[in-house]
């Protein structure tokens, strides 16, 4: 599978071309196409999370699912 991304400008006729990277070898393929609206991705701002600092974990301690959960698997 080859990912490609591009802008691509769509003429009057609604038809659009696109350039793929050389060596793909000729033939069907199957292509999925996502139409943002313009501007779209440039206005998106990057995803920040907060931190929370709730100190070292106790010496010892793991994140086993043994541990986590009970005999019941839950």
């Amino acid at each position: 599978m080859v990912t490609v991304e591009t802008t691509i400008e769509v003429n009057e006729q609604g038809k659009a071309t696109v350039q793929l990277p050389a060596g793909l070898a000729p033939g069907p393929y199957r292509a999925v196409v996502v139409i943002e609206s313009p501007g779209l991705a440039e206005a998106r701002d990057p995803l920040t999370f907060s931190a929370h600092d709730v100190a070292p974990w106790p010496e010892g301690f793991t994140v086993r699912r043994g541990e986590i959960y009970g005999d019941d698997g839950r």
